[in-house]
């Protein structure tokens, strides 16, 4: 076991806290919750997930003991005091202006070279991204919903501001098609 000395990465911390919400866990959960979560953000492939828990578990952050009920030999995972406890950090270090300020946004990183596109095809893209928006939108009301009927209030609220900020772009991208 190591001392663990870094920030936990974005991957590390999401992991972390679906772990300490559901343990004991498997890693497919893991995935599992990943995979529902409307974010692409949060997409964790095979290849990215298990080395990150090998790696969570050898700093001391995770537990892991064999499902005895399981001929595989899974691995059920606990967060450990010591995870928690950068659980904590990590979740408090979001009130940092420059996490506050790096939103990363692809579709409105390329608002900015829009004027490379003829105008035809730049409202075809733009109608485009509002179709897409428009059904990514539906796709997140409808998980609120799920999250809603599950009582976790914080999954509910985490899920509302995806909702809020997919509602947000949609009218941001009506204006910039508006002006185009």
């Amino acid at each position: 076991m190591t001392t663990r000395r870094r920030k936990l990465s974005e991957l590390e911390g999401i992991s972390l806290g679906i772990i300490y919400k559901q343990q004991p866990c498997t890693a497919y959960r893991i995935r599992s919750e990943l995979k529902e979560a409307p974010s692409s953000h949060w997409r964790a492939s095979a290849g990215s997930l298990y080395p990150l828990l090998v790696r969570l578990e050898a700093e001391g952050l995770v537990a892991s003991t064999t499902d005895k009920n399981d001929g595989r030999g899974r691995k059920l995972l606990k967060v450990t005091p010591q995870g928690r406890q950068s659980l904590k950090a990590w979740v408090m270090a979001g009130a940092d202006q420059q996490l506050i300020s790096s939103v990363t946004d692809p579709i409105r990183s390329r608002t900015f070279f829009l004027n490379v596109l003829a105008a035809p095809k730049r409202r075809e893209y733009l109608d485009n991204l509002i179709v897409l928006t428009e059904s990514y939108l539906s796709e997140t009301k409808d998980h609120l919903e799920q999250k809603k009927m599950t009582g976790e209030l914080f999954d509910y609220l985490g899920s509302l501001g995806a909702m809020k900020v997919t509602e947000a772009r949609l009218d941001w991208l009506r204006v910039v098609r508006k002006q185009s």
